[in-house]
């Protein structure tokens, strides 16, 4: 969402092409993580309950900051159609491409060396500690991995919800709880989603031309798809 208005934000500027959109993206969802982090880091480490609640704030006080500008500014929303509704068509730099790249390497790197002590981390705080995890530090480089890959995918694509949700616990499902198969299993299983339904979207063209947004799509049928899975996932047990 901070990525989102940044770049709408560059949008309306008379020089702002795709670089400046972009780097406003970085620079916004840069200074959001750090925002979420300054209030929810402790002594102990990061505390969940407070970053889910001050991520769910921040990130609806961006979606609504986004709205009132395309409201005010109209003409904006041309140019930034990608960066609000999401889409996976736009050309992208091919510096771009080589620095997102890179990016999404080493975060899956250092998570699937994480990957063990993920597993440990989903014990009880007492056992995980009693088998050496230091859960303070494991949470601030999970939150900071996560952060960057969620910039990254902003970045490239724009706001396309329910697939960093979904697939994930789909792909626990098949391969089990061990994070290291299942971080690949879900990054891979994420992308052709993701590639599958574009290629959807494209097959059913508007009359009027051009073709449904992406993120609008996937949001309507991921909410209900999520909810479902959720449900069946607790008569299962916890997740």
């Amino acid at each position: 969402a901070a990525a989102t208005f940044a770049a709408s934000l560059a949008t309306g500027h008379t020089a702002a092409g795709p670089a400046t959109q972009t780097l406003a993206a970085l620079l916004g969802a840069g200074l959001t993580l750090g925002v979420i982090l300054a209030w929810t880091h402790r002594r102990g480490g990061i505390d969940i309950i407070s970053l889910v609640l001050v991520g769910v704030i921040v990130g609806m006080t961006c979606s609504g900051a986004t709205l009132l500008l395309h409201h005010l500014l109209p003409d904006r929303g041309v140019n930034a159609r990608a960066w609000f509704f999401g889409s996976i068509n736009e050309s992208t730099p091919g510096s771009l491409l080589l620095v997102c790249a890179l990016a999404l390497g080493l975060c899956l790197t250092v998570s699937l060396f994480s990957a063990r002590a993920i597993d440990a981390a989903c014990l009880a705080e007492d056992e995980s500690r009693a088998v050496g995890v230091r859960l303070g530090r494991l949470r601030l480089l999970l939150f900071g991995a996560s952060g960057v890959l969620a910039t990254v995918a902003v970045v490239l694509a724009g706001p396309i919800g329910f697939v960093g949700l979904i697939i994930p616990h789909a792909v626990r499902m098949v391969l089990g709880p061990h994070h290291r198969g299942l971080l690949l299993g879900a990054t891979l299983a994420g992308a052709a989603t993701l590639i599958a339904a574009d290629a959807a979207v494209s097959a059913f063209p508007l009359a009027r031309g051009g073709r449904l947004p992406l993120g609008v799509v996937m949001a309507i049928v991921g909410g209900p798809l999520f909810l479902l899975l959720l449900r069946s996932t607790l008569r299962r047990g916890p997740l």
